[in-house]
């Protein structure tokens, strides 16, 4: 069983490329590369929250965005497309309303070419809706709810058209879970377990992104569970951590090949790196990303007060995780700048990831969620790995922040490009999670 398993993890090959990118210039609406495109000006603080939730589909011609708006009337889902034979934007199309900033959508795509879409809750049953016709963005279906009290839906669209949904559940006198939930095609959602459960019992988040393998049959799962302690709350722990299932879902396992016996907690999942509140130690991670090869690769950074260094894992032949160091490698002009991975990574039909992370200069005992110094940043590697080039943004705007990078990740069965696009929240992430906010909305391709 070891071996077997090991094999989804080959020796690396060929060329590697991360980037993430960082946008300055006029907007164009025909997406040729560097080019970029305002999708909406209502955004909310969280417009293109969180990393969980894939918000970008490219299928047969179309790009399809979704992302979460705040006008006078609430809180909004709403979505556009894009011709990619004409280069023209659609009109924009309200998929439905959403409690607060938490509700924005996840978006997923079947072999039909139907869209499907969770959205609404923050501690609520989801709304689910799919698409009346094929690869089209335009009507939907009326809503159906399900679950009790869940919050970030990470969504993915099996081979014979299952969805499989992860997503956060909050109790009011017990852990905080994440909940595992399977949509036959043609039957009504239906709980199948719990994956992860936190070790405390006041709050908990799991940050679980989710990303096929080549076979269409694994799944990966990157999480940062963060967790508070009812005897010393004000000092989180956070553990980012790695599981992955050959089956779609039914069982889990480490890169070792041993199986977790379920519900894992953060002692049991593959441990890539922990922290403590008290020791002046938080972790942040990216959405997951899977190469060809089926190996997994997940960013993620560590916030101590003097600075935050950032990483990507991968799993090594011989055992462990190898950590690259990401921070010696920013442009001279930021780097001094803390490295933050709000973001994540994704293959593209070139067999090439994308990366997407964030900078930003945080005082000490600051916070950084949102801290309007933040910027986006790009590395790239020309040699497989050995060196990187990196781009930042050469006019940062020290009063608001570009941030919450969103990145196009094989959900289901959409077409990614060889150069996946991503949208990101250039604004405010305001006071309150009702805050109605006029942040712009951006869908960025590749920059060169």
């Amino acid at each position: 069983m070891n071996r077997q398993f090991v094999s989804m993890f080959p020796r690396r090959t060929g060329q590697l490329v991360l980037c993430g990118l960082i946008l300055v210039g006029p907007l164009l609406a025909k997406p040729e590369p560097g080019t970029a495109f305002v999708v909406s000006t209502e955004g909310s603080g969280r417009a293109t929250a969180y990393l969980e939730s894939p918000k970008i589909i490219t299928y047969e011609g179309k790009t399809h965005v979704a992302w979460l708006d705040s006008p006078e009337e609430g809180f909004r889902v709403r979505v556009r497309s894009l011709d990619h034979e004409t280069g023209n934007w659609s009109e924009t199309w309200t998929i439905g309303e959403a409690t607060d900033n938490h509700g924005g959508p996840a978006m997923t795509i079947d072999a039909e070419g139907f869209l499907h879409v969770l959205y609404y809750s923050h501690h609520h049953p989801f709304r689910y809706r799919r698409s009346v016709r094929p690869n089209d963005a335009s009507e939907w279906t009326p809503f159906e709810e399900f679950g009790v009290n869940l919050t970030y839906p990470a969504l993915v669209c099996a081979s014979d058209g299952t969805l499989i949904m992860v997503a956060r559940r909050s109790y009011d006198d017990k852990p905080w879970e994440l909940e595992l939930w399977r949509k036959p095609s043609g039957e009504p959602w239906q709980r199948q377990g719990t994956i992860l459960r936190s070790r405390h019992g006041i709050y908990a988040q799991f940050a679980a992104s989710l990303a096929w393998g080549p076979d269409h049959q694994s799944i990966h799962l990157g999480t940062r569970i963060y967790e508070m302690p009812v005897e010393d709350p004000a000092r989180a722990l956070t553990t980012v951590g790695y599981l992955v299932s050959p089956d779609g879902g039914t069982t889990w396992y480490r890169t070792d090949g041993s199986r977790v016996e379920l519900p894992a907690t953060a002692e049991t999942i593959d441990t890539i790196a922990t922290g403590r509140g008290r020791e002046n130690r938080i972790l942040h991670t990216g959405s997951i990303g899977v190469n060809a090869e089926g190996r997994p690769f997940l960013p993620y950074g560590v916030r101590i007060q003097e600075s935050s260094q950032a990483y990507l894992a991968s799993p090594m032949e011989t055992g462990g995780w190898h950590n690259l160091h990401f921070n010696p490698f920013l442009p001279p002009s930021f780097r001094e700048w803390d490295l933050f991975m709000h973001g994540g990574i994704a293959f593209g039909a070139s067999g090439q990831p994308t990366l997407v992370g964030t900078i930003m200069q945080v005082p000490l005992d600051d916070h950084e969620w949102g801290h309007p110094t933040t910027e986006l940043v790009c590395f790239r590697s020309t040699n497989g790995g050995a060196t990187w080039e990196s781009e930042g943004l050469h006019d940062p705007d020290p009063e608001s922040p570009r941030w919450m990078p969103n990145i196009e990740r094989p959900t289901g069965f959409n077409q990614i490009p060889a150069n996946p696009s991503f949208i990101y929240t250039d604004g405010v992430r305001g006071d309150t999670l009702e805050d109605q906010l006029s942040n712009k909305v951006i869908w960025q391709t590749k920059m060169r």
